[in-house]
Parts: C-alpha cells; sequence; structure tokens
C-alpha cells in the first residue's frame, strides 16, 4: 500500500496558478525549524507532536528525541511516520505547506557526531538535552510527498526523490564543506547571501553549504539561496557565491 492513498482526483491545470513546485517543497524543507511529526500509536490511533527539524546536505529530514518519549517508543514499534512543514507565522491555509510519509530509521550512534553538530548549530539550546543517556537521531526516508501550495496551487507531481541531493559527485566539495563555512562566516557574508534569497533583514550567518545551495541562519529564522546550477568543485562554489553576491549588491 502506497505510503500516501491516490484518491483518484485530477488537479485542473487551468484553474490553478503556476508554481514551482519542486523547487517550492525543497525550500520548505530547508527554510524549517519545526515540523508536525505523526506516527502510530500501538492502538491504532495517530499520535502527533511538535518537534525540531534538521535537514542533511542530501536533503534527507532528520529529527531528535529521547527514547523514553511517546513517538520514540511508537516508531520501535512502527516505524511509519508522516511530517508536514509549513510556515506557522501565516494563514496556513493561503501559503505553502509540505506532507512527507515514509519510515524513521534510528541512527546509529557511531554516525550522530555530524548530526549533533548540525542539530546544535541550528538549535543552540540544545546541549541543554542532547546530553540525556537515551538521546537518538532519526532519518526520516521519505516515500511518499504531497504538495499543497495554497489556494489553486496544489501539486501532486513531486517525489521523494525531488528532495534529494546529489552528493556523490561533490564529495570533494563536500569535504572542504566545514572549512568553506567558517571562511564564510569569517568574511561576514551570510546576510549579504541572505539578500539574495529575498531574506527578511537580519544578522545571517551560513549554517551549511551542499552542491545546489547555501543554508543560511538567524537566532529565530532560516532561509535558503539556490546555485542557479550544481555545483561539484571548489572553483564552481567559488563562481556560484560570486555570483549570488553580485546579485545581492544590484540595485
Amino acid at each position: 500500500m502506497p505510503a500516501i492513498t491516490p484518491r483518484g482526483v485530477e488537479i485542473n491545470r487551468d484553474a490553478a496558478r503556476p508554481i514551482e513546485a519542486i523547487r517550492v517543497a525543497r525550500t520548505l524543507l530547508r527554510t524549517n525549524r519545526v515540523t508536525m511529526l505523526a506516527t502510530l500509536d500501538p492502538g491504532g490511533y495517530p499520535y502527533n507532536t511538535a518537534t525540531n527539524l534538521i535537514v542533511e546536505p542530501d536533503g534527507v529530514p532528520a529529527v531528535f528525541m529521547a527514547g523514553l518519549s511517546i513517538h520514540a517508543r511508537n516508531i520501535e514499534a512502527d516505524p511509519r511516520v508522516s511530517m508536514t512543514v509549513a510556515d506557522s507565522r501565516t494563514d496556513v491555509m493561503t501559503t505553502p505547506r509540505l506532507t512527507l510519509s515514509g519510515r524513521a530509521e534510528r541512527v546509529p550512534a557511531d554516525e550522530t557526531a555530524e548530526l549533533r553538530a548540525r542539530y546544535e548549530e541550528r538549535f543552540p539550546k540544545s546541549k541543554l538535552y542532547l546530553g540525556l543517556p537515551d538521546a537518538l537521531f532519526y532519518r526520516v526516508q521519505a516515500q511518499a510527498v504531497q504538495l499543497n501550495g495554497g489556494p489553486a496551487q496544489n501539486a501532486n507531481s513531486v517525489t521523494p526523490e525531488d528532495l534529494l541531493t546529489d552528493l556523490d559527485t561533490a564529495s570533494a566539495l563536500m569535504s572542504e564543506a566545514p572549512a568553506l563555512v567558517a571562511s564564510l562566516n569569517q568574511d561576514d557574508l551570510g546576510t549579504r547571501l541572505a539578500a539574495a534569497a529575498d531574506a527578511k533583514p537580519g544578522r545571517w550567518r551560513v549554517s551549511s553549504i551542499d552542491p545546489e545551495g547555501i543554508d543560511l541562519s538567524t537566532a529565530s529564522d532560516l532561509a535558503r539561496v539556490w546555485f542557479t546550477d550544481p555545483v561539484v568543485t571548489r572553483s564552481d562554489f567559488d563562481t556560484a557565491v560570486a555570483d549570488l553576491l553580485e546579485l545581492s549588491s544590484a540595485p
């Protein structure tokens, strides 16, 4: 049975407003700090909770939870989950929201160091609870995706693969990622890059990079700036960043 069962309802393309569905879906996933996570209670009822969200460089979402939590125990009994992201600061019926359904996979302890660092970068107060003896990370491997883009902007053509970023061809670049992030922040380029993403004014810093763009953050907000084309080398990356900085300086 599919993770999201098709309802057989065709979208009237003539009535729908145009939407870059894949770009909207990917940006939603990468620029939300919170997700609504639904697990299955052993009694058969859905159990929903709000939790912090991080996204790995390849586009796979991940969440932290304490092993004693209800949602962690639910996942251990049945790994099927669903998660939704949306801009909760707005009327969510008028703005895009994204739902992923799939399976949660516990991250082995020897693979959590990078995830933990990524989590602490996004949520500095997490140092208070990431040290718990039952601290766990789960990756959510999406098996179905549904994007509701707002009134007359629904899209059912986005696939789980559309949310992912290929890292295999850019392994050399990704090996330099920590140094590149540090260099960009040392030069205080985050705010200029945020301007290229039309982010609201603030003290932005670079939080991570990948072959398709740059993730930015402030104390309370996230933004994503996309490259025109994927990059695979340091030279390509430097050129893409220079192009974005030129764009941010344009009147």
